[in-house]
């Protein structure tokens, strides 16, 4: 799938307002309307691994949660249950704290919109307090 075919079946199925943008060799930044509570956009880059592509968001999602939450934290009880459902309910794997969607039959789009919603999920965590939880 090149480029503009993948942007456009995006905004069809996503948004109108995602927009990709090269950026490096074999490296794109997906610019979508969704925003985390404090302003700052979802990091989501689609890039190319031995041939494949692959939606990523680098390690970005687990450095913001861990602003406010101890890493050690999210690795234990009702936290660890929050982003195991989290990732198995959207299909999204953690590889050493790089969160990347399964993408079955190249289905990019519905891919994205998954992603997006298990990032958001995520990111929720750090508006509970440790009482909530």
């Amino acid at each position: 799938m090149d480029l503009s075919t993948l942007e456009q079946a995006v905004r069809e199925k996503v948004s109108e307002n995602i927009q990709i943008q090269q950026e490096g060799v074999n490296r794109f930044i997906v610019f979508t309307p969704f925003m985390f509570d404090d302003g700052d956009h979802l990091v989501i880059v689609i890039r190319t691994d031995d041939g494949r592509i692959v939606l990523t968001d680098e390690g970005h999602t687990y450095m913001r949660v861990t602003h406010w939450i101890d890493e050690r934290d999210l690795l234990t009880g009702a936290r660890q249950t929050i982003i195991s459902n989290a990732l198995s309910s959207f299909g999204v794997q953690d590889i050493d704290g790089e969160l990347i969607p399964e993408v079955p039959d190249h289905q990019y789009e519905d891919a994205l919109f998954s992603f997006i919603q298990a990032i958001l999920k995520i990111s929720e965590m750090s508006l509970l307090e440790r009482n909530d939880v």
